[in-house]
């Protein structure tokens, strides 16, 4: 997900954000040291149709938000919503012990609330590879749907579903009218400590389009990782 906005007003507040982290005092001159290592991470697949073809939108509202500043507005944008939350992300990693992580807690809490809560997570190897990432995190998320018989569903998608290398998204749309495009993850380190920007961003006709997108990649995962059967093996 991404957006180019073209508003003076908005221009300024990420340029005084840019200057202000540039004059901080550990900022130091760049000296290369050795030759750049690139990764090829191989052919792309694209045996899917592509995504909708951008659009131009105007008369929206824009409010800039800043990890670890205003992080905080991701959570109150989920927790705000009255009917359907669309959430597509690169990972979601649980808070320390038991506690979900707070995003996700917003978001369960909003499916409690009987808000459609739907989640779409990242199936490449980088995503799943290991023993607590996307497909144990959507088995704890279904667990809690199946308990609680909550409005909530999570789907993992792959790459050779959805014709992409990774789901990279950090992405949130909210009743159809409110989303997020952001770089914060879903992690306890993000919001808390790194330097992260994005917008919500208040327009039905974004929201549509956007909605759009998510729709097509979550119908493609439909047909693959399914939290039932994985929950099934481990005796969930």
């Amino acid at each position: 997900m991404g957006v180019l906005i073209e508003d003076p007003e908005t221009a300024r507040y990420f340029r005084d954000m840019f200057l202000h982290d540039r004059s901080g005092g550990d900022i130091l001159p760049f000296t290369p040291d050795g030759e750049a290592q690139f990764w090829d991470p191989g052919p792309l697949v694209t045996s899917n149709p592509p995504a909708p073809a951008a659009r131009t939108f105007r008369n929206g509202i824009v409010r800039p938000v800043l990890a670890p500043d205003t992080s905080f507005l991701v959570e109150a944008l989920i927790a705000s919503a009255n009917h359907s939350v669309d959430i597509e992300v690169a990972s979601i990693r649980n808070s320390t012990g038991d506690r979900l992580n707070p995003y996700l807690l917003a978001a369960v809490d909003a499916s409690r609330r009987g808000v459609t809560v739907r989640i779409l997570l990242d199936g490449s190897s980088y995503g799943t590879g290991g023993d607590e990432d996307n497909d144990e995190m959507a088995a704890v998320i279904a667990g809690i749907a199946r308990r609680e018989g909550l409005p909530l569903e999570v789907r993992v998608g792959w790459p050779a579903d959805l014709g992409v290398r990774s789901i990279h998204n950090k992405g949130v749309i909210v009743d159809g009218h409110r989303v997020l495009v952001s770089s914060i993850n879903w992690n306890e380190n993000s919001p808390t400590f790194n330097r992260e920007a994005g917008v919500i961003l208040e327009h039905p006709g974004v929201a549509g389009f956007f909605t759009e997108a998510f729709a097509q990649d979550w119908n493609r995962a439909a047909g693959g990782f399914r939290t039932e059967d994985l929950m099934l093996l481990r005796g969930r």
